[in-house]
This record gives structure tokens, sequence and C-alpha cells, in this order.
């Protein structure tokens, strides 16, 4: 098979790693003292914001696989920009319009926008605050990333530069050497984007003869780490947490895209459906668990219900809503890009592959 073959079990996993930010999310919305007061599902998922490591390293797997040989290649300049324009921001703007709308109606001062704070969060700038939809804070490390990747399909040389230099900024700033004058540019998230590079990389000219036996060891290994972290063994979200999570998901990314590519693996319709739907469940879950947490202690029954069986409603209505969103809203707009975007067959078939980052926003 080809290196642009359909790598749908990645889209699977991609759909079940933002099931985790999900329910982490849920648990720590439902904790406010309006509702339960505590998390809903204890120590459960208090990992689950590694979905941030997961997607970033992703990201990085992705942009590779599907445009390595766009790189040098300045005529696919405005083809890989337009993809990456179109696949990020159509649905985006529909969801901070919806995050807009209720920030407005909220009549709550701190909730209040101003021009400079909107007009960064539809464009997905870097700012000191999350954007109108809380989680996108990672979309916005992910332009920085699309913007280098965009020098290397204009240049070889000068993506090679610019990445080098990225680079050495994120490790010196790791190390100490740079304290935090490079602040957005290096933070440590980024190394995670070049381990998926790598495994990209080493899944299209050297793939492992065992990919499955990796694809077990990543995702072990994922889990493992979590563990750790809910005991308090490992710091939450430190550089030790990043590297250790973004190592088990590159290994589990190289393992499911080479089982795959290689007819060990077969990845079902609906779990393709799921992870194509995984963006808009990404951008939507937030806003869909706390309008129905608020709808019920509205109605004055979320008391009556234990705790974690709500949890586990509020992410279910996210899923809901956000496949109905993907299948309703996302799609259309897609195929309505699609004659302006596609220059060769497959577009469709590669654009559900090209990446979402879910990720946590604290």
């Amino acid at each position: 098979m080809t290196a642009k073959s359909k790598i749908i079990a990645i889209q699977a996993a991609r759909g079940f790693a933002a099931l985790l930010v999900v329910l982490y999310h849920s648990g720590r919305m439902l904790a406010l003292p309006q509702y339960f007061g505590q998390n809903v599902f204890g120590d459960l998922f208090k990992f689950g914001h590694a979905g941030v490591d997961f997607f970033f390293t992703l990201s990085g797997f992705i942009i590779f696989y599907v445009h390595y040989t766009d790189i040098g290649t300045p005529t696919a300049f405005r083809r890989y920009a337009w993809r990456r324009l179109t696949r990020i921001y159509p649905i985006y703007w529909f969801v901070t319009l919806i995050a807009l709308t209720l920030a407005l109606l909220s009549h709550d001062p701190e909730k209040l926008v101003g021009f400079p704070y909107v007009l960064k969060s539809f464009l997905l700038l870097p700012q000191a605050t999350d954007p109108l939809v809380g989680p996108a804070w990672t979309l916005e490390h992910e332009m920085l990333f699309y913007l280098l990747f965009a020098l290397a399909v204009a240049s070889r040389r000068i993506g090679m530069i610019a990445f080098a230099l990225w680079l050495v900024s994120i490790l010196g700033k790791a190390l100490g050497l740079f304290g935090d004058h490079l602040g957005f540019i290096a933070a440590f998230y980024h190394l995670q984007f070049f381990a998926g590079i790598a495994v990209a990389y080493a899944a299209i000219y050297h793939p492992p003869s065992r990919p499955i036996a990796i694809a077990v060891a990543g995702i072990v290994g994922f889990l493992a780490v979590g563990i750790l972290e809910n005991l308090n063994l490992i710091a939450w979200g430190g550089p030790l947490s990043a590297s250790l999570f973004g190592a088990a998901a590159a290994l589990t990314l190289l393992g499911l895209a080479t089982a795959e590519r290689s007819g060990r693996l077969h990845v079902g319709a609906i779990g393709a459906f799921f992870g194509a739907a995984s963006y808009a469940l990404y951008l939507v879950h937030t806003i869909v668990i706390g309008l129905f947490a608020h709808a019920l202690a509205s109605l004055g029954v979320i008391r009556f219900f234990p705790g974690w069986s709500v949890g586990l409603a509020a992410a279910a209505a996210a899923v809901i809503v956000a496949s109905l969103l993907h299948r309703f809203v996302e799609l259309p707009i897609m195929r309505y890009l699609q004659p302006v975007t596609a220059r060769r067959p497959g577009f469709l078939a590669e654009t559900a592959q090209a990446h979402l980052r879910p990720t946590v926003g604290e």
C-alpha cells in the first residue's frame, strides 16, 4: 500500500482519545459547587488531560504522513494551506459563534467579551486566556505547527532551519536556558509534534514487522502512565508526564498505522465515523456538558441521580450532539469546499483523516 492509504485505525483511536477528554471535563465541570462539589468520577479520569499529548503527537504524524511529498514543492503550497485552513476553521467558527452567543446572553460581567479577545479567538491567535471555545487553546499551537510546516513545503532548506531552531528553542527552554522569553513558541508540548513526525517517517520508510505488538505496547504504556499520574507518582502535566504520554502515543500510532497498511487490522464504519466526528466532539463538548448540567440544576433534579450517572449522561449528550454536528454541518461544509480544494482523487478520504486536536483547557 502507498503511504497515502487510509489509516482509519488512527481515526478510531482519535475518537477514543477525544472521549477520554470528554469524560475528564465532564467530571471536572460537574465538580463545581452548584452541581456536586466534587469530581463525579473521583480520580478515574484524572489523567484524561493526556488527550492533549495524544493529539499533538497525532498531528505531527498526520501532517507528515499526508504531506511529506509536498515538502520542498512550492507549487503544493496553495493546496496545503487551503486544506489545513478549511479543515480547522469552518466548523470551529460555527462553534465559536455558539459560544459567543451564549457568552453575550449570560449577562455575567465576567463573561462579557471585547473585540480584541473575540478577534483573536476567531483567528486562533495566541493570547493569555483561553479562547471563546475553551479547549481550542491547543488549536493555537496547531496553527504554529501548520505555519512552520508550510515553510517546509515552500522550501525544504528554510523548513529544515525553521524546525531546527524550533527544536532548539523548546529544548533550551526546558533546560532553563531561555527563561520564559520564548513562552508560547517553546512550549514543551511541541516536542510531541516531532515525535509524531518521527513515527510517521518510520511508518512510511521503515515499517516495523510486529505492528500489533507495538500498538498494544503503546496503549498499555499510555494507560500505565495515566495510572502513575493518578497515584501522584508523576507530576500532572509536567515534562516527564508529557514525554511519557507522547512516547506511548507515538508507539500506538506507529503500530496502528503499520498494522492497517499491511492488512493486519481492519476498522469498521462505526469506528471510522466516531473518529471523523471527534473534531466536532472536541470543539462542542464543554458547551454541551455545561448546558446539560445547568438544565438539570435549573429543574432541581440533578441531585436525584448519582454523580457518576450524570457525568456519563453529560458525556453521552456531548457525543450525540457532536455526531449530529459532524453529519449535518461539518460534512456538508467539507463537501461544499471539495471542488475548491480537491486537486486529485481521494481528497475527502484524506481530509477525513486530517486531524483534529482535542485537548484539555484548564
